[in-house]
This record gives structure tokens, sequence and C-alpha cells, in this order.
């Protein structure tokens, strides 16, 4: 059984006359760590791409990925702040631990760096830039000369190895390895060529504009079916395209899938959020994520024995609201207070803070009621039930 143990908050809060108790309940041990950062979003993919060796879907890929497309793959990535990197067929692209910084271990890569300084590591050499950048390899098969083939179209690149450095300027280059000098070419290899690629990108975006506008005209037809297929569709050809989850969410709302709709509006406000703000999306999901807290609370409650006996979240925290033992004029603080101590411990690491909203429901569906929960009882209760390792419940008076 675990055993909470006592400890106190700082007596000194913002009414000089305030005390306050809280109980800090053990119900297992600290644990997890802040999931990676976001570094990059897949706005295009075409044929075999992988991400970290499974097969590429939209969303987000993580700082740290490796990135692999074979003999007939694509993908078009844009970083939250701007930047476009495009890997043609045959290229293997790590995206580096800090936000502007890759690795190229294969075939070739097409970086616009919005302005902002890159560096592109090389197995024996690097390349910093501020401009677009084309970069591909040529080895075996291939009929020019070896060596890696690039173009600095705008900007400038320094290009790095162990004898020195070389600063370009719109100029294409072969640079045969890390021991000699890049060699300036008098004109853009065949191998940088890039017209048929602009083709393929330029017929794909037609399509996918044709198809999200059937989508939108199925589902305003309530052929939701239809739109769905074309929807889904887009999403294979440009998962970037925002109004896919919008229109994907509308229609699970429709079917009373109240858990998708809410991930999928979850997704659109945060890749639009203007557009979001602009649909009154936000509106929505707060009625959502209440109706879906509901059931999950109502749910849980109806499973107790089920779900108490299931291990808790690792490295979860839940805050009650506090109780008033004093004048019920101040009744209004239990809240306030713990959104105080929230705030707080949303900024340690390795901690999930559980939603107040949900742990208040859950409070109130397992009627533990405000005079019991500062009983350790109580407390241990409660977070096996909102399946925390962690609960604090406690009590003020304004003396």
């Amino acid at each position: 059984m675990p055993i909470p143990f006592r400890t106190a908050l700082p007596r000194r809060l913002p009414h000089p006359g305030l005390v306050v108790a809280a109980w800090l309940g053990a119900l297992g041990c600290a644990g997890g760590a802040f999931a990676q950062g976001v570094e990059a979003r897949i706005v295009q993919l075409q044929g075999d791409v992988r991400v970290n060796g499974a097969a590429a879907r939209a969303g987000m890929v993580p700082l740290g990925a490796t990135v692999v497309t074979g003999v007939d793959g694509r993908v078009q990535l844009r970083t939250a702040a701007g930047a476009v990197l495009a890997l043609p067929a045959g290229s293997e692209l790590r995206l580096g631990d800090s936000p502007r910084t890759l690795a190229l271990a294969a075939g070739g890569l097409r970086l616009s760096t919005a302005n902002a300084e890159w560096r592109v590591n090389l197995p024996d050499r690097s390349i910093r830039t501020n401009g677009y950048l084309k970069l591909q390899a040529c080895g075996a098969g291939c009929a020019l000369r070896p060596g890696l083939y690039g173009r600095i179209v705008q900007g400038e690149a320094v290009l790095e190895y162990q004898g020195g450095r070389s600063v370009l300027r719109t100029r294409s280059f072969r640079w045969a390895d890390a021991n000699t000098r890049p060699e300036v070419l008098p004109a853009q290899p065949a191998l940088l060529d890039d017209l048929s690629n602009q083709a393929e990108a330029t017929r794909v975006r037609a399509e996918v504009a044709a198809t999200l506008k059937a989508g939108i005209e199925a589902f305003g037809a309530n052929r939701d079916a239809e739109a769905t297929q074309a929807l889904e569709r887009v999403r294979t050809l440009a998962p970037g395209e925002t109004l896919v989850p919008y229109y994907l969410g509308l229609i699970a709302l429709k079917r009373e899938d109240n858990a998708t709709a809410l991930a999928l509006l979850q997704q659109y406000t945060r890749e639009d959020p203007e557009g979001a703000a602009a649909r009154d999306v936000p509106k929505t999901m707060t009625l959502l994520s209440s109706a879906q807290l509901q059931q999950e609370v109502a749910a849980a409650v109806a499973r107790e024995s089920e779900v108490v006996s299931t291990p808790p979240e690792p490295g979860s925290i839940a805050v009650q609201a506090f109780v008033n033992k004093g004048n019920d004029a101040y009744r209004a603080m239990a809240k306030g207070l713990a959104a105080m101590v929230i705030a707080d411990l949303s900024k340690v690491p390795g901690l999930k803070v559980l939603e107040r909203e949900k742990v208040q429901l859950l409070v109130n569906e397992a009627k533990l009621g405000d005079s019991g929960l500062a009983d350790t009882a109580s407390a241990v209760r409660s977070g096996r039930l909102m399946r925390a390792e962690k609960v604090v419940v406690g009590n003020f008076e304004v003396q």
C-alpha cells in the first residue's frame, strides 16, 4: 500500500493570513522524459520513403530522424522556420539534433534555407549555406566523373574540408573528396537538372488541388464516403495539406466519433492556427474535449477495479482543487491555488501534469466530495482512478 508523506507549501502567499498544507501521495516512482521536439513536416511524398526504417506517412518528422528514399521515392519537408528540404530517389538524410543541421549520407539534397544559415554534414566534410543549395552524389553507374556535385543558386555556400575551405556564390562545383579543393564547373551538370522532377511536382499539385476541391464539394453535398476517399487521396499525395484534417474531423464529428474528431481538429489547429481561429475550431474543440473527458471519466469510474489494477502513466501527476477549511467567502481560491501549483509543476522535466478539468470530473464522478479530498485514502483512490503516479491534494484556511 503506498504511504503518502506530508509536505508543507510555502506559508507566505499573496494573502497574509493564508495557511496551506498539502498531501503528496507517492503512487509510484517518477519517470519519463519530455518528448523530442519536432523539426520538420512532410508536405509531399512519392514512392518508397522511410523515416527511421518505417514507411513515411503524414505528420511530423522528429529531430534526429533518418529519412531514406528508395529507387522511386521522393519527399519534401518543411521546417517550422520555413526552410524546405527535398530528397530525390536513392538518398539518405539525418535531421540533426539542432534545428539547422543535417547529415547527408547518400544520394542528394535540395535545401532552401529561408535565409538562415544551415550546416550540411557529409561523412568527412561539411557545407554551410544561407541560400538555395543543390547536392547530388555521383557514384557507381553515374556517367560523370565520381564525386559530389553541387550548385549554390542563391546566397553563398562555404565548403569546408581538411585542407581549408572554399566560398562559392552562384556556382556549380564537383567535390572529389575531403582532401581536395572543390572544382568550380562552368555550367550546371545534368545530374542537378530537376526539370523532370519539377514537371512531376507540378502534375501532383494539380491533382491535389482537383481532388481536394472534389472532396470538399462531396462533403458539402453530404456524400461523406466519397469525401473521405478524396481527402485520403490528398493526404497520400500531399501530407502537409492542412484542410484535410479539418474536413476529416468534421466528418468524424457527424459520425459522433468524438475522439477521432478531436484529434483531427487538434492537428488542424497546430498546422494552421489562423485558419482554425477563423473557423471557430478552438470553440468546437473545447466542447468536444469536455464531452470526451466526461465519457472517459464515467467509463473509468464504472470500471474502477480494472482501472486501478492498470499501471499508472509514467511520470504523471494530478493536482486537485484545494479544500477551503475557513471562511466560505474564499472558496474560489481552491482552484486558484491548484492552478498555481500546476503552473509550477508543468515546468519540471519528466512530469506530465494531468488536465485540471479531468481531475475535477473524476473527483465529482467518484463522489469523493470536497470534505474527503485531503485525506490519504481519498488521495490514493483518486490517483489510481486517474492512473497518476502522484497526486497532490491539500487544504487552506484564511485566518
